[in-house]
């Protein structure tokens, strides 16, 4: 395969600013962190089920060929998180990226996907964002019958909960039942396994990190919000990870307790879990199941669930530019590094912004757009410290380089202009 711009042939130097700091991080907790040799890196934001257009902008960053089989070389593919939700191609998405991992690594590259938001959703049953053509996409011959199956499981669960609540007889006839599989799309069943600890992108999401750290650059979903500034990138991570696997031993307990199905959306044991607190305790074992459903419930502050959580955090999308400038040097400081690049945040222009004197670079530019109308799919390839935008059928443009300030390309309405908040 042909060598890139920014192959390792080349010495490398660092991306920095004024504010940067000496990079700290290892392996600890699961972090991921890169090789010393400091490769070219694009990173891709938010991708939604949008997988024609992610494809494009790759073989337009020449990280994949006209076939989408690698051809980065030694390049690092981070890709910051929601690969899916939204969009058309949950499953094909997801099949492609976990391809491509593996591809790289044979040529000497590297695939980095990163948690974000909506891979934390769909692992955790919360499908409010999952479509009925993402369902499809997991229903074969059989999903009838599971269905049909599934519903007697929570029929039969329904009566018995009742009884033991001391509660009227639930509705289970002809409407309940419809209005059960009407929620239950053929697919429901499949997509909840798939994404179940033993499931195939459970699997492989749950082996994911919510940071990367890489030149100087720490890659996250939302970012480093300042009420967690002073709790390490590695410990931000090893918490989110330690969520994940409350919420499946949570869950497995629920089932075994008798209140959920292993099928149950989050919103279903939600409900299952507040009719039981509804009851008395009558032993020193209730209590503690108690504690463990009430921690259950109190789900927001989850460090994978928090708005301030490295999941979720909008603030470098929202804050006025003061507010940034004023914040950027203690959470830089805090997270040993120079740089953040990060997702979630949508910039409705379809471009990427560099705020806070390349503090921050926000990445996700609406590749779905059928969500996001103004939108389009971008990639910020790091050659030699130099930062560009990457748009398809248009030439990279330098939105970043350590020798010069972020205002010289900032000016307005012009690619990689410096905003203040996110519309």
């Amino acid at each position: 395969m042909g060598s890139l711009p920014g192959s390792s042939v080349r010495r490398r130097r660092k991306l920095r600013t004024p504010l940067s700091i000496g990079l700290g991080i290892a392996f600890v907790f699961g972090l991921a962190t890169a090789a010393a040799a400091a490769p070219r890196i694009v990173a891709v934001g938010d991708v939604h089920g949008d997988l024609a257009s992610f494809k494009k902008i790759l073989v337009h960053a020449g990280v994949v060929d006209g076939a989408v089989a690698w051809a980065g070389g030694d390049t690092v593919l981070v890709q910051v998180g929601d690969l899916i939700d939204r969009g058309p191609s949950m499953r094909g998405t997801l099949d492609f990226v976990m391809a491509l991992e593996q591809d790289a690594a044979k040529h000497g590259g590297r695939v980095v996907a990163l948690l974000g938001n909506h891979e934390i959703l769909n692992l955790s049953g919360d499908l409010r964002y999952v479509t009925p053509g993402n369902y499809a996409e997991f229903a074969d011959a059989g999903s009838e019958k599971r269905r049909e199956d599934a519903w007697v499981q929570v029929r039969d669960l329904r009566k018995r909960r009742a009884r033991e609540l001391g509660q009227a007889d639930p509705a289970t006839g002809a409407s309940a039942r419809k209005a059960w599989l009407d929620a239950h799309p053929p697919g429901y069943l499949e997509h909840r396994e798939a994404f179940g600890p033993a499931g195939t992108y459970g699997r492989w999401l749950r082996a994911r990190s919510a940071v990367f750290v890489a030149q100087d650059i720490a890659f996250m979903h939302g970012g480093l919000s300042p009420a967690l500034a002073g709790v390490s990138l590695q410990e931000l991570d090893r918490r989110v990870r330690d969520d994940l696997a409350t919420l499946d031993s949570d869950r497995a307990l629920f089932v075994s307790n008798g209140l959920i199905l292993p099928f149950f959306d989050i919103q279903e044991t939600f409900q299952a879990l507040r009719e039981n607190l509804g009851t008395p305790s009558a032993s020193p074992k209730d209590v503690e199941r108690r504690k463990t459903y009430e921690h259950f419930l109190d789900w927001g502050s989850w460090t994978m669930n928090s708005p301030d959580g490295p999941i979720w955090f909008r603030g470098y999308g929202r804050w006025s530019d003061a507010r940034g400038e004023a914040a950027m040097p203690k959470l830089l400081s805090s997270a040993g590094v120079a740089h953040f690049v990060v997702g979630h945040t949508v910039q409705e222009d379809g471009r990427i912004h560099v705020r806070f004197d390349g503090a921050a670079f926000l990445i996700d530019s609406g590749m779905l757009t059928s969500y996001v109308p103004g939108g389009r799919a971008s990639a910020l390839e790091i050659v030699d410290g130099v930062a560009s935008a990457i748009y398809a059928g248009e030439p990279r443009r330098v939105v970043w380089e350590p020798a010069r300030k972020a205002a010289a390309f900032a000016s307005p309405g012009a690619p990689g202009h410096a905003t203040g908040a996110a519309r």
